[in-house]
Protein backbone atom coordinates (compact mmCIF):
# COMPACT_ATOMS: atom_id res chain seq x y z
CA UNK A 1 0.00 0.00 0.00
CA UNK A 2 1.65 3.42 -0.85
CA UNK A 3 1.05 6.48 1.19
CA UNK A 4 1.39 10.11 0.44
CA UNK A 5 3.88 11.72 2.57
CA UNK A 6 5.98 15.42 2.16
CA UNK A 7 9.16 13.70 4.34
CA UNK A 8 11.26 13.92 1.21
CA UNK A 9 10.54 17.82 -0.29
CA UNK A 10 14.09 19.44 -0.72
CA UNK A 11 15.66 21.72 1.65
CA UNK A 12 16.84 24.00 -1.74
CA UNK A 13 13.49 26.34 -3.11
CA UNK A 14 16.04 27.42 -6.34
CA UNK A 15 16.04 23.29 -6.63
CA UNK A 16 15.66 22.99 -10.70
CA UNK A 17 13.84 19.78 -11.96
CA UNK A 18 15.96 18.61 -14.86
CA UNK A 19 17.68 15.13 -14.50
CA UNK A 20 21.27 14.66 -14.95
CA UNK A 21 20.60 13.67 -18.68
CA UNK A 22 22.01 10.80 -20.65
CA UNK A 23 22.19 8.72 -23.52
CA UNK A 24 23.37 4.68 -23.68
CA UNK A 25 26.32 6.15 -25.66
CA UNK A 26 27.75 7.83 -22.23
CA UNK A 27 27.87 4.32 -20.83
CA UNK A 28 31.16 2.93 -21.03
CA UNK A 29 31.73 -0.03 -22.84
CA UNK A 30 32.86 -1.58 -19.74
CA UNK A 31 29.93 -1.62 -17.82
CA UNK A 32 28.45 -4.90 -18.82
CA UNK A 33 26.44 -5.83 -15.42
CA UNK A 34 23.41 -4.22 -13.35
CA UNK A 35 26.05 -4.19 -10.48
CA UNK A 36 28.61 -1.90 -12.25
CA UNK A 37 25.87 0.11 -14.46
CA UNK A 38 24.63 1.23 -10.22
CA UNK A 39 28.19 1.76 -9.36
CA UNK A 40 28.27 4.28 -12.37
CA UNK A 41 25.34 6.33 -11.12
CA UNK A 42 25.92 6.00 -7.92
CA UNK A 43 29.20 7.87 -8.48
CA UNK A 44 28.05 10.03 -11.09
CA UNK A 45 25.12 11.44 -8.44
CA UNK A 46 27.42 11.36 -5.53
CA UNK A 47 29.91 13.45 -8.30
CA UNK A 48 27.80 16.04 -9.86
CA UNK A 49 25.32 16.49 -6.36
CA UNK A 50 28.34 17.27 -3.33
CA UNK A 51 26.00 19.50 -1.24
CA UNK A 52 22.17 18.63 -2.25
CA UNK A 53 20.02 17.45 1.03
CA UNK A 54 16.36 16.45 1.17
CA UNK A 55 14.50 16.23 4.38
CA UNK A 56 13.75 12.75 5.96
CA UNK A 57 12.57 13.40 8.54
CA UNK A 58 11.27 16.05 11.32
CA UNK A 59 14.35 17.69 11.37
CA UNK A 60 16.91 15.69 9.80
CA UNK A 61 18.40 16.15 6.29
CA UNK A 62 20.59 13.85 4.65
CA UNK A 63 22.68 14.59 1.00
CA UNK A 64 20.41 12.85 -1.30
CA UNK A 65 23.77 11.62 -3.30
CA UNK A 66 26.37 9.19 -1.26
CA UNK A 67 28.95 6.65 -2.58
CA UNK A 68 31.96 5.47 -1.13
CA UNK A 69 34.17 2.49 -0.51
CA UNK A 70 35.27 0.97 2.41
CA UNK A 71 37.08 -1.61 3.82
CA UNK A 72 35.63 -4.16 5.74
CA UNK A 73 38.18 -6.34 8.44
CA UNK A 74 36.04 -9.01 8.95
CA UNK A 75 35.69 -10.43 5.54
CA UNK A 76 39.07 -8.61 4.49
CA UNK A 77 37.19 -6.94 1.19
CA UNK A 78 36.55 -3.50 0.16
CA UNK A 79 32.97 -2.67 -0.32
CA UNK A 80 30.86 0.03 -2.46
CA UNK A 81 28.03 1.21 -0.31
CA UNK A 82 25.54 3.68 -2.87
CA UNK A 83 22.70 5.87 -0.88
CA UNK A 84 20.07 7.92 -2.61
CA UNK A 85 17.15 9.07 -1.72
CA UNK A 86 15.03 10.33 -4.41
CA UNK A 87 11.75 12.20 -4.31
CA UNK A 88 8.75 10.74 -6.15
CA UNK A 89 6.20 12.02 -7.81
CA UNK A 90 2.81 12.16 -5.66
CA UNK A 91 0.88 10.73 -8.80
CA UNK A 92 2.08 7.54 -7.85
CA UNK A 93 -0.28 7.06 -5.57
CA UNK A 94 -3.22 7.22 -8.08
CA UNK A 95 -1.15 5.82 -10.93
CA UNK A 96 0.22 2.58 -12.69
CA UNK A 97 3.85 1.86 -13.57
CA UNK A 98 7.08 0.82 -13.50
CA UNK A 99 8.45 2.62 -10.20
CA UNK A 100 11.35 4.64 -11.70
CA UNK A 101 8.63 6.92 -13.89
CA UNK A 102 7.64 8.21 -11.06
CA UNK A 103 11.25 9.56 -9.85
CA UNK A 104 12.06 13.25 -9.85
CA UNK A 105 15.21 14.95 -10.45
CA UNK A 106 18.12 15.96 -8.60
CA UNK A 107 19.73 18.81 -10.50
CA UNK A 108 20.21 19.32 -14.65
CA UNK A 109 24.00 18.87 -14.26
CA UNK A 110 25.89 17.12 -17.22
CA UNK A 111 28.14 13.85 -16.66
CA UNK A 112 31.53 15.25 -16.42
CA UNK A 113 33.67 13.69 -18.89
CA UNK A 114 35.82 10.74 -17.00
CA UNK A 115 32.63 9.17 -16.83
CA UNK A 116 31.80 8.22 -20.55
CA UNK A 117 34.97 6.68 -21.00
CA UNK A 118 36.70 3.40 -19.65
Amino acid sequence: MRHKTDLFTFINPAHKKFMTAFTTADIPSQIDTVEKLASWCGAILFNVNPSVTAIEGTGYSERVSQWGRFWVPADSKTREIIRLSLEVSSSYINADGKPWTFVQPISSTAIPANFKSN
